[in-house]
């Protein structure tokens, strides 16, 4: 786990107006249509046609709200790109944090299930500090919900 390169993180993604920061939508700067990530309706389709429409800069993701897509502005590397010429978030996150994206600690601080119970960039800088100095709390799901009061608060 690379803690420099996640403070990092926690310190830009903390100047991120709301405005701009929604775990649970995204859309590019060109095109303002929202793009569901995480339908209301676990059967619900995701259209992203808006989003593969968009023009994104090397070091943008093109969009609002996600936390990783923000913060790959900190990278001075050539950020990886997947199959569609996007960047690929998954593995920029984990070359710069050193998190699997397949782990729980990776889930607890970027997930975008976080719209449910703390959908802030004050929130995540703070998930990310406290993930840091004392590790994954328990409840995390349930704190990631809403279900639970968050810890980091």
């Amino acid at each position: 786990m690379n803690t420099e390169n996640l403070n990092k993180i926690a310190d830009y993604i903390e100047t991120v107006p709301q405005y701009k920061f929604d775990m649970r939508r995204f859309r590019t700067e060109e095109h303002a249509d929202d793009i569901e990530i995480i339908p209301d309706d676990p059967q619900e389709k995701v259209d992203i046609s808006a989003y593969l429409a968009g023009q994104k800069t090397a070091h943008e993701c093109g969009s609002v709200g996600c936390i990783l897509g923000h913060c790959t502005i900190l990278d001075e590397r050539p950020l990886p790109l997947n199959y569609l010429g996007e960047i690929d978030v998954y593995v920029w996150s984990f070359e710069f944090t050193g998190l699997d994206p397949k782990s729980i600690g990776w889930c607890y601080l970027f997930a975008g299930f976080w719209t449910y119970g703390d959908n802030t960039p004050t929130g995540a800088a703070s998930r990310i500090r406290h993930f840091l100095e004392k590790g994954l709390p328990d409840d995390w799901r349930d704190q990631m919900l809403g279900r639970t009061p968050l810890s980091y608060m």
